[in-house]
């Protein structure tokens, strides 16, 4: 494949070879290619705004603590078996709901 970078993109990668981080211009636009898939599985942040996120995070924990996650999940799962109960029709139990 090739393609036609803009006078601004050109530059881009010429001032990233000329800072010794990347051998090529194909390494240059195969890290902004894996910097992309990242951003998309990771979500669109903002820049700086997923490491400003993950500081409030970190400070939260040093104020509240941490919760267990056993314990988060089995108040899932009983606030399911809970919502479950209530929308099934009259006289219908849904297998396992017991449990």
């Amino acid at each position: 494949m090739t393609i036609t970078l803009p006078p601004k993109a050109r530059k881009l990668v010429r001032d990233r070879l000329k800072s010794g981080r990347y051998a090529s211009a194909e390494d240059v636009v195969l890290a902004g290619l894996a910097s992309l898939r990242r951003q998309e599985e990771l979500g669109n942040f903002a820049p700086g705004e997923l490491a400003r996120l993950v500081a409030e995070g970190e400070r939260s924990i040093e104020r509240e603590g941490t919760v267990d996650a056993d314990e988060v999940f089995e108040a899932l799962r009983q606030r399911g078996r809970a919502m479950r109960a209530r929308t099934a029709p009259a006289g219908r139990r849904r297998r396992g709901a017991d449990k």
